[in-house]
């Protein structure tokens, strides 16, 4: 930086060092680096992008079983009020053995209390295992994979890219914060200046020496300056509330803050110009993410008008109850079995083929959309560079300006002295001496706003 921005910074560092004296070292004091230090650990946003990197790898780990058998258990049990199969005696179309089991019946049945019929299926249960191995799904399982790759990485983009806009609105709410302290410490200085003049005046008028009205203007200026004064105080707290919930911390009117003794801003002559940079930064690579998972896809697309073959394994065992002449009789049983299985599908086919063609056209649009980013973001990178040029020869004016009203102000004030200049003549030198600090605060501000933004699309290849 130009040795006019370094006089300019050690003067808002040594302010603001005195206004903590002031208020005491009780009050939460913070840096630059200690504000982005709190976010990256406490910002709710960047937190939710860690949170989405960690569900895009669980994602990942469910498209991974896919390539594995899919195993399942069965069982079940039944009793039916009534058999499902029942025969009696009088059934039997044999008829001599039909003939043989009546006489029987006749002769021991009511004495033993046997039954005529014959009950199948009444109650059992049974149980099993199955395994199926996928062996061509059309590609369908690692393209799915594939998906799941691009997830993982188009997460960890966003959630670098939110950190990164985190940690620069940060930033930017830091050093307004720093030129609304500066603006309250030159304008606290002003209404000082206004109390002597004031005094002086009244002085005057008791003396007879001047009219009673120059009393009214500074009294209309110093009236001027405490609404300032409102303003700004209310400017603070919105400030303060906005650095304190991109820090993520509890919300405190007594934060104070030093501005950091390393810029982390590369000097002006040390940074590229824009039209050095080739424009690719993180959302340039999330887009071109997006490609490929609009092609990914569409490869799952074909694969559902494609065969599918799997393979298999079952085994049950079970066991049925019988009722033979009251007796309850049981047949266990235990089977196993292995199998092919392919799918064609025929009827969804049409369907299918819509369904590619609307992936097509997802491709093409994500292929836009990226080429559109390029381009935009070869402007914005221009739009940052200029502006970051324009605050710089904007300090160099604006201290220029300092300068000089602060030199026209000591000059009226000797004339007002000797009775060559009048109180308006002052007050509004005294306006314009005010009114140029502001400005070269503003713009020492808007300096270290736009090399940081220019600085972090430079970083960013």
């Amino acid at each position: 930086m130009h040795a006019n921005h370094t006089t300019t910074y050690r003067f808002l560092v040594l302010a603001l060092c005195l206004l903590i004296s002031v208020h005491g070292m009780a009050d939460r004091v913070l840096t630059l680096d200690s504000c982005l230090s709190l976010a990256q650990q406490h910002n709710k946003k960047i937190q939710q992008a860690a949170l989405n990197v960690s569900k895009a790898e669980e994602v990942k780990k469910q498209a991974m079983t896919k390539y594995f058998p899919q195993i399942s258990a069965s069982a079940m049990g039944y009793h039916s009020l009534h058999p499902m199969v029942e025969i009696g005696i009088d059934d039997i179309g044999n008829a001599s053995v039909r003939d043989l089991l009546i006489a029987l019946y006749g002769n021991y049945g009511t004495v033993l209390g046997l039954d005529n019929h014959l009950s199948l299926f009444q109650h059992g249960y049974q149980v099993g295992v199955s395994a199926v191995q996928p062996v061509y799904m059309g590609g369908r399982i690692m393209a799915g994979n594939r998906l799941a790759n691009v997830g993982i990485q188009a997460a960890e983009l966003q959630s670098q890219i939110t950190q990164r806009d985190v940690l620069l609105e940060v930033e930017e709410s830091y050093w307004l914060l720093v030129g609304l302290r500066e603006k309250q410490t030159t304008l606290t200085a002003t209404m000082a200046l206004l109390d002597t003049i004031h005094q002086t005046v009244s002085a005057a008028v008791r003396a007879g020496l001047v009219l009673p009205k120059d009393l009214l203007q500074v009294e209309l200026k110093q009236s001027e300056m405490r609404r300032m004064q409102i303003q700004l105080t209310n400017g603070l707290q919105l400030a303060q509330q906005a650095l304190c919930l991109g820090i993520g911390i509890p919300y405190s009117d007594t934060l104070h803050i030093i501005p950091s003794t390393h810029s982390q801003i590369l000097p002006t002559a040390d940074i590229p110009h824009s039209d050095q940079l080739t424009p690719i930064t993180t959302e340039h690579q999330l887009l071109a993410l997006q490609v490929q998972a609009a092609q990914l896809q569409h490869r799952m697309a074909l694969a559902e008008a494609l065969p599918q073959v799997a393979i298999g394994a079952h085994y049950g065992y079970g066991k049925l109850q019988t009722n033979i002449l009251q007796n309850n009789l049981g047949s266990e049983t235990g089977n196993g079995s292995v199998f092919v299985s392919v799918s064609v599908p025929l009827t969804g086919w049409w369907e299918t083929n819509h369904k590619m063609r609307e992936q097509k056209m997802a491709i093409q649009h994500a292929q836009l959309q990226q080429e559109q980013m390029g381009e935009m973001l070869h402007m914005r990178t221009k739009q940052a560079y200029y502006k970051m040029q324009e605050a710089d020869l904007m300090i160099q004016e604006h201290q220029h300006a300092v300068d000089i009203t602060a030199n026209h102000y000591r000059l009226t004030q000797a004339s007002y002295q000797a009775g060559q200049a009048t109180i308006a003549e002052l007050l509004e030198a005294h306006t314009q001496l005010l009114q140029a600090q502001n400005n070269l605060t503003d713009a020492y501000i808007a300096y270290r706003v736009n090399a940081r933004r220019y600085s972090t699309l430079y970083s960013d290849r």
